[in-house]
């Protein structure tokens, strides 16, 4: 396992999830926008970035993991849950 010696790594990874979640809102808010193909790929691009997060988090040590991999569950169910009302 890595050692963190370095608080770098940690606000790395900490500004990664931030950016991923924000992604996240900005591709539920901008649902049916004239930019919401742009949102869809800067949030597609930013769930791959967390991705890789959560991968190299493994390294680090399990506190982190669990954190990287609950950022990447909660931005895709952001992404997908359909926040609309149910039509009868």
């Amino acid at each position: 396992m890595v050692t963190l010696e370095s608080g770098l790594l940690v606000y790395g990874l900490a500004a990664v999830q931030i950016i991923g979640l924000a992604s996240a809102c900005l591709t539920r808010i901008g649902e049916r926008s004239t930019r919401q193909k742009s949102y869809q790929r800067i949030f597609l691009g930013c769930l791959s970035l967390v991705g890789l997060a959560t991968l190299i988090s493994m390294l680090i040590g399990p506190g982190t993991c669990m954190v990287s991999g609950t950022t990447l569950a909660v931005m895709v169910l952001t992404a997908t849950w359909d926040f609309g009302g149910v039509v009868v």
